[in-house]
């Protein structure tokens, strides 16, 4: 009797130290992978905290190196200058590089020059870049957690395909939207072929003064722009290489 209900015990015991290994194994599960794109982010964000947000803007779709300059040519030969500040600076209650555009005053003949314009971006621990201030038609500037004014998502630090967020949301000026198209295409940069994001940049109907700014400062009150809807390419390593919207169609030609 003794030796029967042992022989019996044994397999049962070996099923349980199955199951048990079974469940184990259930409990683990895949590896957790943290939060991308915009999981997690409150978008646009009225008071951005200081402490989620780091000195440098090194995403890989947005760097921004101290005094660099790149260029942008439409085609015409007008060209667009862009230029990084030396230094950071504290904006919207963060630290946040100053990025001024500018036109190339000789390479537009007699045509009107746009207003040049400087913006703010500010990136956190998650590499997200943001812009957290610009200045207006008229020299004076916004910033985020100022009057109503909000930062906006430039680029996440990990882009995925189908995200959409508010870009720019800042009072007197039009609302800026962003959605990925795509992530993962290549194109060819300096002779290399780098990765790009492909964004649709959707401009709400301009303010008069932004009309104003982007026409080269003609008059313009009462008047308003409509919806404009361009695109944005940003290449891994290198930021963005092509610019469509309401000044035309700008590409990259010189880093």
């Amino acid at each position: 009797m003794n030796r029967r209900r042992g022989s019996s015990t044994a397999p049962a015991l070996g099923a349980v130290a199955l199951a048990l290994a079974l469940l184990a194994g259930c409990g683990t599960g895949p590896e957790t992978i943290g939060p991308t794109g915009v999981d997690e982010l409150v978008v646009p964000s009225p008071s951005p905290d200081p402490a989620d947000f780091v000195a440098d803007v090194d995403n890989a779709w947005w760097p921004l190196v101290g005094g660099s300059t790149t260029t942008y040519d439409d085609g015409t030969g007008r060209l667009l200058r862009r230029t990084v500040a030396t230094a950071a600076e504290r904006v919207g209650g963060v630290q946040a590089v100053a990025v001024r555009t500018e036109a190339v005053a000789a390479t537009w003949g007699d045509d009107a020059l746009p207003v040049p314009r400087t913006e703010w971006f500010a990136q956190d621990r998650r590499r997200n870049v943001w812009l957290v201030g610009g200045t207006l038609a008229d020299g004076s500037r916004w910033e985020a957690g100022v009057d109503g004014a909000a930062a906006g998502l430039v680029v996440t630090g990990t882009p995925r395909t189908g995200d959409g967020y508010v870009r720019r949301a800042a009072p007197g000026l039009a609302d800026v939207r962003v959605r990925v198209l795509e992530v993962g295409e290549t194109t060819t940069v300096g002779g290399e072929e780098v990765e790009v994001a492909r964004l649709e940049v959707t401009t709400a109907g301009a303010t008069a003064a932004e009309a104003e700014a982007a026409e080269g400062g003609r008059p313009s009150a009462g008047r308003t722009r409509a919806e404009q809807v361009g695109e944005e390419v940003l290449a891994r390593g290198v930021g963005p290489v092509r610019l469509t919207g309401p000044l035309g169609d700008w590409v990259l030609v010189a880093p």
